[in-house]
């Protein structure tokens, strides 16, 4: 075998030891210290106030097929879709929006990110991936088409409100960003532990 060979060979396996993210159950205990917890919700206004219009129309769309004098026997699927549209957009959405959290932990061994109930893991970033971490404002819109989980050009998003997070570069050349209410305080915790 060729020295190059060997020497590629022990770069790859040390790559692999040292994953740049990790899935973690999320009712597994974590037995670290926790330095940082930030928990971010839908809580927006103007969010609401567009969720309680389509909500309450989907509902007024379920509830028609009861008042209607047209016998169910002649509209059964119309009926049924209608009050199933109604039950997924009326009740369901607004329950999703309302329990869904962002929950970012600075452990001792490195940084979790949660989003339940749209993740079923935690996300595990260990400090000795993260090539560089900064404090930015962003555009969510336009940036990365808005709010969630989100792909833009430029990173990966998990972002819930507001404007400014801590962008993160990772070893694999990956970007993440992280929404945050405290990014100076996030970020001046991800640099102390690199």
């Amino acid at each position: 075998m060729s020295p190059q060979g060997s020497i590629l060979e022990v770069v790859v396996e040390k790559l692999s030891r040292v994953p740049n993210t990790a899935e973690v159950d999320m009712h597994d205990v974590i037995d670290t210290t926790l330095l940082f917890r930030e928990v971010q919700q839908f809580r927006q206004l103007w969010i609401w106030g567009v969720l309680a219009c389509s909500s309450l129309s989907a509902l007024y769309a379920a509830l028609m097929p009861f008042f209607l004098k047209d016998s169910w026997s002649e509209n059964v699927v119309v009926n049924i879709i209608l009050i199933g549209f109604g039950l997924i957009f009326g009740i369901f959405f607004p329950i999703l929006f309302y329990t869904t959290k962002l929950v970012t932990e600075v452990r001792s061994d490195g940084l979790y990110l949660s989003f339940y109930p749209l993740l079923f893991h935690r996300i595990k970033i260990p400090f000795e991936t993260v090539v560089n971490c900064e404090v930015t404002t962003y555009h969510p819109l336009r940036d990365y088409g808005g709010w969630g989980i989100r792909y833009g050009s430029n990173a990966k998003a998990f972002n819930v409100s507001g404007d400014r997070g801590v962008l993160l570069e990772l070893t694999n050349g990956d970007r993440i960003l992280i929404g945050s209410h405290q990014p100076e305080q996030l970020a001046s915790l991800l640099k102390l532990a690199r």
